[in-house]
């Protein structure tokens, strides 16, 4: 990562753990943690000379998110998780947000599959995505650059 994004991807990352506790309490993310983190996000990424990069990444993490909510008719993933993706890519820019978004889809399809495996849900039942949203963005922002060229 950047050194110079660093604090808006700490933000960020800090952020989402919030929504995510409460995402996985409540099965809401509240709109007030994603605008402020996002917010938050965009004045650090400002300050250091990255809007550009933080634009750009509230546009790739969150526009696929809206995509699939869309796609899905909102029961695939609901508008709280695509707001807190456009907090996430604010935070991290396009290609550290798509990869945290990608290692999101991962985390959770695979506890999915252990779900269904075990019998402990089925088929259509809800999994609240806030909480692989944050392992995602823990990833990304924990990953050595040199893993990600």
């Amino acid at each position: 990562m950047i050194a110079s994004m660093m604090p808006a991807a700490i933000a960020a990352t800090a952020g989402t753990f919030v929504a995510a506790a409460i995402d996985a309490r409540t099965g809401l993310i509240p709109d007030a943690v994603s605008r402020g983190t996002a917010l938050v996000a965009l004045a650090l990424a400002a300050a250091s000379g990255f809007s550009a990069a933080a634009f750009a990444g509230a546009a790739a993490v969150g526009g696929m998110l809206l995509l699939l909510h869309l796609l899905t008719g909102g029961r695939g993933l609901g508008l709280g998780d695509v707001k807190l993706g456009i907090a996430i890519g604010v935070g991290l820019g396009a290609p550290l947000g798509v990869f945290a978004l990608g290692a999101a889809f991962i985390a959770g399809g695979a506890y999915a599959i252990w779900l269904l495996a075990t019998n402990r849900a089925r088929r259509g039942d809800a999994v609240r995505f806030g909480p692989f949203l944050a392992a995602g963005t823990l990833a990304a922002v924990a990953t050595p650059p040199e893993w990600l060229a």
